[in-house]
């Protein structure tokens, strides 16, 4: 079952939530956005790829982002989509044949995948590492099932750069603490290029991306700050009066037009030697 809050920690267990289609529409919602359709077009070009060339899309959810990437190596290639979430799989491929575009979609666990080594020119990662349990066995697997000379690119989200506005300053520097440890690996996207590096990727590039927050609903959705509020009360790290007053304080900025803050993270790129 669900742990007792909705913060997206639970992108390796979204089967095992009370409700798996809400992951569904909570990366559509974020897909739309300025800042993630400006993170693909980004990362779509670093891959490179070319009509015949075989592409892997490992954490692919509902497969959008390899239909787009299908479309670039046709015709003669072959993309493969991966996910954990069987809830995903299902919708990728409703989503594939509705669209009339042919992709592989496989239910496997990425810190251990069922395929073999040195087979895509290209692996593309969005999202995931935060959320595994062990994110070096998955880069290693990556890394293993991609041809030399394949190009990886993989962006994630770090929460060590998140920042709220509020009036009480201290409280917001708790709460992004409190936020980005209940991740696995919530600011792992810094540690991106030290891990390409260590990996042997080479011509690596690490690239920061922030984008600002101005929309308080949508960051409430995600973030869940009103759950993570009464748990950082319930940690003994902050009383139960000052909890309340700096949620409410986004609240009124929020009512009035004022709510502001910044998140971002990294767009990695690495190529294995050949």
């Amino acid at each position: 079952m669900s742990r007792d809050r909705s913060l997206r920690i639970e992108f390796d267990q979204v089967d095992r939530t009370t409700d798996p289609a809400d992951f569904v529409r909570y990366l559509d919602a974020t897909r739309a956005s300025d800042f993630f359709r400006d993170v693909k077009a980004r990362s779509y070009p670093l891959l490179d790829l070319h009509p015949g060339d075989h592409v892997c899309d490992l954490g692919c959810g509902t497969g959008d982002d390899l239909l787009a990437l299908a479309r670039l190596i046709a015709p003669g290639g072959s993309a493969t989509g991966v996910d954990a979430s069987a809830t995903m799989i299902a919708e990728a491929e409703r989503r594939a044949a509705s669209a009339g575009i042919a992709a592989e979609f496989r239910l496997m666990d990425v810190q251990h995948l069922d395929l073999p080594d040195a087979v895509f020119d290209g692996v593309r990662v969005e999202r995931l590492l935060q959320h595994v349990p062990d994110a070096d066995a998955a880069l290693r697997e990556v890394v293993r099932i991609a041809k030399p000379g394949a190009r990886i690119v993989i962006w994630e989200g770090d929460l060590d750069l998140f920042v709220l506005d509020a009036p009480d300053y201290e409280t917001s520097r708790i709460m992004q603490r409190v936020i980005c440890d209940a991740f696995r690996h919530g600011g792992i996207g810094h540690e991106l290029y030290r891990r390409f590096k260590n990996l042997g990727l080479t011509d690596v590039v690490s690239t920061p991306l922030v984008y600002a927050l101005t929309d308080f609903p949508s960051i409430e959705n995600a973030l869940d700050l009103t759950a993570n509020t009464q748990h950082a009360v319930a940690a003994g790290l902050l009383d139960a009066e000052r909890a309340v007053a700096w949620l409410q304080s986004l609240y009124t900025e929020a009512a009035g037009g004022q709510f502001f803050g910044a998140s971002g993270g990294f767009l990695a790129f690495g190529r294995k030697p050949r």
